[in-house]
């Protein structure tokens, strides 16, 4: 599985980091915004089948389409209209689920669908707005190093020097090692930014960054793994060897995001 998930990354990552340089340079934002909408799609079927394996209907393809779609058309008017278009794909998501079950039945679904809208396509929507920003790709390339820093770190130390469990009612494999690892290669990956061009005037940045960022990471992480819990599946899918499905993949990037975006935004006023 070790072996596995090198490879994947190995692929994986270069190849988004490729993307995001490619559509910046030739002017195809359109492209990362059909990618990132690809990924909501399929990061939202795997949320749905989660929670029909929780005994709720939630619709698989309708849902995961309204939200793809809804997030490429965002994407296209970059960032404009995006009021009108959440309530649009959120209307059509709920109707796609409303069914000829009892009241209870379909509140419940109902809540489901909009907890899914804003776990996956609104939280995502902070990397379109990071990739749309002036140096956007540099940034976004920095959110996505501290947050594979930080699942890479907290992986590997974990695995061969955790001793002392997390949440072990949650995720029995999370361990306070993992976590310290974590942090250390989330500070390794968020200093790999050429915007800190005076490096020990950015230290303290770089610092707050990585543990912020970092232990968001690891929230997002413990969110799904409670969510798989509770569907009592392992992995939300299998599209990605030794990673599982979408939602393994960016459980804790999407919860990264708004942290990265945010502290970028308010107080280092570069986006």
């Amino acid at each position: 599985m070790v072996l596995k998930r090198i490879v994947t990354s190995l692929i994986l990552g270069p190849g988004v980091i490729a993307l995001l340089f490619f559509s910046k340079r030739n002017d195809f934002r359109w492209a990362v915004g059909l990618f990132l909408a690809l990924f909501v799609g399929l990061a939202v079927g795997e949320f749905c089948e989660l929670i029909q394996k929780t005994g709720l209907r939630m619709r698989q393809f309708p849902t995961a389409l309204a939200a793809a779609v809804g997030f490429f058309v965002y994407a296209w008017f970059e960032g404009r209209y995006s009021v009108s278009i959440s309530g649009g794909t959120l209307f059509f998501a709920v109707l796609f689920n409303l069914h000829s079950g009892g009241l209870r039945e379909n509140f419940q679904t109902l809540l489901a669908v909009v907890l899914g809208l804003i776990y996956i396509p609104w939280l995502m929507h902070y990397f379109y707005l990071l990739f749309l920003a002036e140096s956007g790709v540099v940034h976004a390339v920095n959110a996505l190093l501290t947050v594979w820093g930080y699942d890479s770190g907290a992986f590997f130390i974990g695995k061969y020097f955790g001793r002392h469990p997390l949440a072990p009612e949650i995720s029995p494999n999370k361990t306070v090692e993992g976590v310290a690892g974590g942090l250390a290669f989330a500070y390794l990956g968020a200093s790999l930014s050429p915007i800190w061009y005076s490096y020990i005037h950015w230290v303290p940045h770089i610092l707050l960054i990585a543990v912020l960022v970092g232990l968001a990471t690891q929230l997002g992480d413990l969110v799904e793994s409670l969510l798989k819990r509770i569907a009592g599946v392992k992995d939300s899918g299998s599209l990605f060897p030794g990673h599982g499905g979408v939602l393994d993949r960016i459980d804790g990037l999407i919860f990264a995001l708004p942290v990265f975006y945010f502290y970028f935004h308010f107080i280092l006023r570069f986006v």
